[in-house]
Formats: C-alpha cells, sequence, structure tokens
C-alpha cells in the first residue's frame, strides 16, 4: 500500500500536505514543523510508536529542509512504521530521531538500517542502481568514457528529485544534504553487490 512499486520505480516527490493524505489512513499521525537556522535543522524527524491520546504512532518531519530532504525524512520514517513489528522488542515508546549527522550510527541500528534501506530502494530502484554502480559493462559500453559515480549521482538526484549540488544553500544546509544523498547511494550499491537487490 505505501510503495507498491518498490525497486522498481523511483519513489515520488510529493508535497507534505499529500504524504500526510495518503499515509494517514494507515494508522499513523503525523506533526510537521518548521525549524530553521543550524540547531532546528539539525533534526530531520522522528517516529514514536503509540504516542498521545490517540495511541497511534507519530511521525515528526521538519519542514525546513530542501523538499527532496522532506521526502527522504517522510520515507525513512515510514520505513520505521512498516518495520515496527520487526523490532517490536524496542521500546514501542521511544522515539527514532533522524538527524542529519547520525548516518554512522544507523550502520550500528538494526531498525534504523532497515529505514534507510527502503529509502535507498526507493530512491534508486534497481534498474537504476544496476545503471550507476555496476562496473562491468559489455566490451560495447566500455568504449564510452564512464561519469564518475559521483556524478552520475548527483545529476540523478537533481534531475529527479530537484537537489543540486549547486544550489545556493547554506553550509549548514547544504553539506548535510550532499553527506546524505552519498550515505544513501553508499547503502544502495552495497545492497545492489552484497544481496542482488
Amino acid at each position: 500500500m505505501v510503495w507498491p512499486h518498490l525497486n522498481r520505480e523511483p519513489l515520488r516527490l510529493v508535497t507534505p500536505s499529500e504524504f500526510t493524505r495518503l499515509w494517514s489512513r494507515l494508522g499513523v499521525d503525523f506533526k510537521l514543523a518548521k525549524f530553521d537556522g543550524p540547531k532546528g535543522l539539525a533534526l530531520m524527524g522522528f517516529y514514536a510508536g503509540k504516542l498521545g491520546p490517540s495511541r497511534r504512532p507519530l511521525i515528526y518531519v521538519n519542514t525546513a529542509h530542501h523538499p527532496a530532504a522532506i521526502g527522504a525524512v517522510f520515507s525513512h520514517e515510514m520505513g520505521h512504521h512498516l518495520t515496527a513489528k520487526i523490532f517490536a522488542s524496542q521500546d514501542e515508546h521511544a522515539a527514532a530521531y533522524l538527524t542529519y549527522t547520525a548516518f554512522a550510527d544507523h550502520l550500528r541500528d538494526p531498525a534504523e538500517l532497515a529505514a534507510d534501506c527502503l529509502v535507498s530502494l526507493g530512491v534508486f530502484p534497481k534498474a537504476t542502481a544496476r545503471k550507476m554502480f555496476t562496473v562491468d559493462r559489455r566490451p560495447a559500453e566500455r568504449a564510452k568514457p564512464l561519469e564518475p559515480v559521483f556524478v552520475q549521482v548527483s545529476n540523478y538526484i537533481q534531475n529527479r528529485y530537484g537537489f543540486s549540488m549547486d544550489a545556493r544553500l547554506p553550509v549548514h544546509k547544504k553539506l548535510p544534504y550532499v553527506a546524505g544523498m552519498i550515505y544513501y547511494a553508499n547503502l544502495r550499491k552495497a545492497l545492489l553487490d552484497e544481496y542482488g537487490i
């Protein structure tokens, strides 16, 4: 219901109101707020299970970010919602915070890594990932010079999700977005290399 074409088609970037409209019927509440400035931007979002009077899970998203980053946050937090039962041994009331400095920590946390894998599969579906990350090319294709992977990824993200490396953004915004782009691309390459997905 959430991503019927996961790993087959790229996730579609929609407005925050469309995200909430589409996904609220899946038993989750949403809170959107805009926290700008270097300290406010550090928090991208979080997922908390069965919180507040509704006793429904809550997804919080900081809308002060670029639309592509907001889309990644929605997808990451929905990944927590979809995998919550797998990681049910965790405290169901604890919030899983997504900050733009925690990517290394995610590699050691199965719940965070699962949510990140869903984002990677959605942003870089299998055909796209194979085209970008597969080095073994047929002889006819080897004659063509290959763009560096970073250039391919950044061009793809710009064309598909509207984030440009040339965007005039303050460093405290741009650097975390580039780090996130590199993290999710490397994770997607690892999923392709290790598991063939």
